[in-house]
C-alpha cells in the first residue's frame, strides 16, 4: 500500500487533468468575445482548466469575468498585442522548484496580467482528497519560475 501512495505522489503530474488529448480552446487569448447573455463584448486575457472544462478570463467593463465556453462567443478578431507572446503554452511540461528537487508539471492555465504572463500549475495532487482544504491546488507562476522540459 505504501508503494502505491509513493507512486501516486511521485507521478500524478505526468499527464494533464483533461486526459490524453487536450481539448481545443473556444477562443484564443487576446481574441475579442461577445457575452452570450448580453450585447457586451470584451477580450480573452487568459484561460484555466477547472471543473473538467476551460474557464476563460474575459476583460469586460473594467473587470475580469471568469466564464465557461457556453457563455462566450468568439468574434475571430484578435486584439493588437502590446505584450510579448507567452513563453510557455497550455499542456507544456515545465520544471518547478517547489523544494528539495525540481518537479515536473503541466501548464494548465495562461493569464496575462498587466502585460506579464502567468502560468498555472498544480502544486499538490488532486487525488489526495484527505488534505482538501479551502486552498486551490493551482498556483500561478511567472516564466522566470519555470523551466521548459523536452518530453
Amino acid at each position: 500500500m505504501i508503494n502505491q501512495i509513493v507512486t501516486l505522489e511521485s507521478c500524478w503530474h505526468s499527464s494533464g487533468p483533461w486526459g490524453k488529448a487536450m481539448p481545443s480552446l473556444a477562443v484564443q487569448i487576446l481574441e475579442k468575445v461577445l457575452l452570450s447573455s448580453s450585447d457586451i463584448s470584451g477580450y480573452c486575457c487568459g484561460v484555466q482548466w477547472e471543473r473538467e472544462e476551460w474557464i476563460y478570463a474575459i476583460v469586460c467593463c473594467r473587470q475580469i469575468l471568469y466564464l465557461p465556453q457556453k457563455e462566450i462567443l468568439g468574434a475571430k478578431l484578435v486584439e493588437k498585442a502590446t505584450v510579448a507572446t507567452p513563453v510557455f503554452e497550455l499542456g507544456g511540461v515545465v520544471e518547478v522548484d517547489f523544494g528539495e528537487k525540481p518537479t515536473r508539471r503541466i501548464i494548465q492555465g495562461v493569464f496575462c496580467l498587466k502585460n506579464n504572463w502567468l502560468y498555472a500549475v498544480e502544486w499538490r495532487s488532486p487525488s489526495l482528497s484527505e488534505i482538501e482544504l479551502a486552498q486551490s491546488r493551482i498556483i500561478w507562476l511567472a516564466d522566470v519560475d519555470l523551466v521548459k522540459v523536452k518530453v
